[in-house]
């Protein structure tokens, strides 16, 4: 089974089979995973990158990748992972870091998508000269795969914590909704 493949239809299926695997696979394809989705946000930071570096405007995009998947790596793995890893506690979860990392890096599997299309992108935008093309993304194509996404998240949730899809619902919509509020507030308080 490539769980790549079998997480957008038989998620519950590749929950299972991740299960049985031996860490270490999983250890590393989380990794990997983190590491691919986290690079999606280099692509607008690019510019922002050239503007600092200058200079080849690819080299900055590339530095830019690279950048954003090491420091996703790291949030994805300390930050995000404890904070809904807590957020399960609540609702009496069982599943362990390792696990709520296994599911956390697999709901970002819809994000290659992204990091694909906008990787094709560079090769229109050499062609014709125009560096808006690159990473651009559909908001309908973003919409969709953010549903997918929460799609495999509440389910891997469901399934580790043992507990129902509303409380792996709320496990996911909790911490999302905290952090919206800090930032109106922080942006209410700033004006």
């Amino acid at each position: 089974m490539k769980p790549i493949f079998s997480i957008w239809t038989k998620t519950k299926k590749t929950f299972q089979f991740l299960e049985e695997r031996d860490d270490e696979s999983n250890k590393t394809m989380i990794t990997v995973l983190f590491f691919l989705s986290a690079m999606v946000v280099g692509f607008p930071n690019s510019h922002d990158i050239h503007k600092i570096i200058g200079g080849n405007y690819y080299l900055s995009l590339f530095v830019s990748l690279f950048v954003s998947g090491l420091v996703g790596v790291t949030i994805y793995n300390y930050i995000f992972s404890y904070v809904i890893l807590g957020v399960s506690r609540l609702f009496k979860g069982k599943a362990s870091i390792d696990r709520i990392r296994l599911v956390f890096a697999c709901s970002l599997i819809p994000n290659l998508i992204i990091l694909l299309v906008g990787l094709l992108m560079i090769i229109p935008a050499l062609v014709l000269g125009d560096k808006s093309l690159v990473g651009y993304n559909h908001p309908i194509a973003n919409y969709i795969l953010w549903i997918v996404t929460l799609k495999i998240m509440v389910v891997g949730l469901k399934y580790f914590n043992k507990y129902s899809y509303l409380f792996a619902a709320l496990t996911v919509v909790m911490p999302v909704a905290f952090v919206q509020g800090l930032l109106y507030l922080i942006r209410f308080i700033i004006k």
